[in-house]
């Protein structure tokens, strides 16, 4: 299957509290997921998550989002996969201590803050593809580069692939493996709201 992950941008909407932009991100992800499983050819699937809040897999199909302020995310696969999506800005110099070791911050090139979201986003998309809260972050490791825009993973003795995507001041991330992935921009949610 080629992976068909979708982003779609959020209109901006000032007059909204809190709880109604977090709810608006998540019906902008849900299009999202919509439009991929379109892509994908997916039909009639209830995409739930359990009582934990994990996806739960529909007729053999994994699935994933994430959503932002500005852009939200989703994918679906025939295997457990993960995606995440960040603006990338500058947060809490201590922040980086947390996110990563010496070593995996070698990986990544240094300390900057892509550096730090490409780490973030990707041990991200891995939890996400495990069924995992942040609060086994500990337990995964940037091992390897793999290019510009990859990074070998391990999390729990398991080897994971991420596939990295830049647009308009956010990166994604998207577990892999071998194969071909096909980003999806969608514009035209700017103009208009899912009910």
């Amino acid at each position: 299957m080629i992976l068909q992950p979708v982003l779609i941008a959020i209109p901006k909407d000032e007059s909204l509290s809190g709880p109604q932009r977090v709810a608006r991100q998540r019906a902008f992800a849900r299009r999202a997921l919509a439009i991929c499983a379109a892509h994908c050819g997916v039909e009639n699937c209830e995409w739930t998550k359990d009582h934990n809040n994990v996806p739960q897999p529909c007729a053999g199909h994994y699935w994933s989002i994430s959503h932002k302020p500005l852009w939200v995310a989703a994918v679906i696969a025939d295997r457990p996969v993960g995606i995440d999506i960040e603006h990338v800005k500058p947060r809490r110099a201590d922040l980086f201590d947390e996110e990563g070791t010496t070593e995996e911050w070698s990986a990544v090139g240094g300390r900057s803050w892509p550096a730090f979201f490409r780490l973030w986003t990707a041990k991200e998309a891995v939890l996400k593809a495990n069924g995992v809260g942040i609060a086994k972050l500990s337990l995964c490791r940037v091992v390897e580069p793999c290019g510009e825009n990859r990074l070998m993973l391990d999390y729990a003795g398991h080897p994971w692939r991420v596939e990295h995507f830049a647009h308009e001041d956010h990166l994604a991330a998207l577990t892999t493996e071998e194969g071909a992935v096909n980003w999806h921009i969608e514009r035209s949610a700017r103009q208009t709201t899912p009910r």
